[in-house]
């Protein structure tokens, strides 16, 4: 087969590495799957361009269900921790309180629009013992969730760094000659 589009700068193969213990030193995909043939069938203008969805209402209703889903699975998490052998009084009415909490959570969960099989899988893993924070019951919604947090560390982060610059220009500003 003839590639047609051979010599376009528009089409050009996505980048490859070499394989460095390789006794061949053979040519491997970035991706570990071939992905030249079909991704050459694309300009580059295709391939690359950014995405211009307005993602904006999905982003709330993805965190409205992150949250559902974080409180279904912690509060089952929280339950399964108590396990089933005798308890006290008090234990006796923390597991009611959590069980209720729970019914009350999916029941809103399901009322939100949150997909059954998610609710199900958050009371699922919960029941297991897995809490969200340490394996989310929904991979994309604990994902977005964790950039979410590191986004918000990060932003934080920068507004102390601007704090300190602030704080050196000012000192600069009282110490250097001709200043305050």
């Amino acid at each position: 087969m003839t590639n047609v589009y051979a010599g376009s700068a528009e089409y050009t193969v996505p980048t490859i590495r070499k394989k460095p213990n390789s006794p061949a030193r053979e040519r491997v995909p970035v991706f570990g799957i071939d992905l030249r043939p079909r991704a050459a069938l694309l300009p580059d203008r295709v391939r690359s361009a950014p995405i211009t969805l307005d993602y904006e209402l999905m982003a709330v209703q993805d965190a409205q269900n992150a949250g559902y889903l974080r409180e279904i699975q912690d509060l089952a998490a929280e339950r399964a921790a108590l396990g089933t052998a005798g308890h006290d009084q008090a234990t006796r009415l923390r597991v009611e309180q959590l069980e209720a909490a729970l019914a009350a959570a999916t029941t809103d969960a399901a009322a939100a629009g949150v997909a059954a099989g998610d609710v199900d899988r958050a009371v699922e893993y919960g029941r297991a013992g897995a809490y969200w924070a340490d394996r989310p019951a929904h991979r994309y919604l604990g994902r977005i969730a964790q950039l979410t947090d590191e986004m918000g560390s990060r932003l934080t982060e920068l507004a102390d760094y601007r704090q300190r610059i602030a704080e050196l220009e000012q000192r600069i500003a009282r110490t250097s000659p001709g200043g305050a």
